[in-house]
């Protein structure tokens, strides 16, 4: 298979599940916005902000490494989109009574992030048979990845499904950058470490 069609699938997948949900959260704000009582619609906007600055003050605690004024956008962009959530679901609760929620549900439980989630849970990570289809850049993503899935994963043949692929990201990676790699392993390398910025630029493999 061409490199070049390797993510045709996936990629179509999180541009049609992308244009939905848009199309989905402006139909869901304007119904929230001029369709909800304006009585229900106070509460509802000060339980969505307690929601969003917990949810974000979550979020924030996460990225120890990121700047302060980094993290502080993030938590301003990360409380309007729950905000903006909990607004279009009482939109659709309005348009489409019981079944409302139901449609946000959905459209969150086949969100690209959620499925990325299930399949580190039960272990489903690329392994050789997709590594020389991945640029080095990706394979560099993928190993980083694997490590927040080895660490959720719930069974034995989950976890050893993850320590086999990242194994073979290792040896696809020093298939293709030997220097870059050893050097970044001699640099006290972690297990969650990006072995990227020691792989750039050198000569030697295919770097894609």
């Amino acid at each position: 298979m061409d490199s070049r069609h390797r993510g045709r699938p996936l990629t179509a997948y999180r541009l049609l599940w992308s244009g939905v949900s848009g199309v989905s959260g402006v139909v869901g704000l304007a119904a929230g916005v001029l369709l909800v009582p304006r009585d229900l619609m106070f509460p509802l906007l000060f339980l969505a902000g307690l929601i969003g600055s917990i949810v974000a003050a979550t979020a924030r605690s996460k990225e120890e490494e990121a700047t302060a004024a980094a993290k502080a956008w993030r938590g301003i962009a990360v409380a309007g989109a729950v905000i903006g959530v909990i607004i279009a679901c009482a939109g659709y609760a309005v348009l489409l009574g019981p079944a409302g929620p139901f449609w946000a549900v959905l459209l969150g439980v086949t969100s690209p992030p959620a499925l990325r989630w299930f399949g580190r849970r039960l272990g489903h990570v690329p392994g050789r048979r997709y590594n020389g289809l991945l640029t080095t850049a990706e394979l560099c993503r993928r190993w980083q990845e694997s490590y927040e899935a080895l660490r959720v994963a719930t069974t034995p043949q989950a976890r050893l499904r993850i320590v086999e692929a990242r194994q073979h990201y290792l040896d696809e990676l020093e298939r293709r950058h030997p220097r870059g790699l050893n050097a970044w392993l001699g640099d006290n390398a972690s297990a969650a470490g990006d072995p990227s910025q020691f792989l750039a630029g050198e000569d030697g493999g295919d770097s894609r």
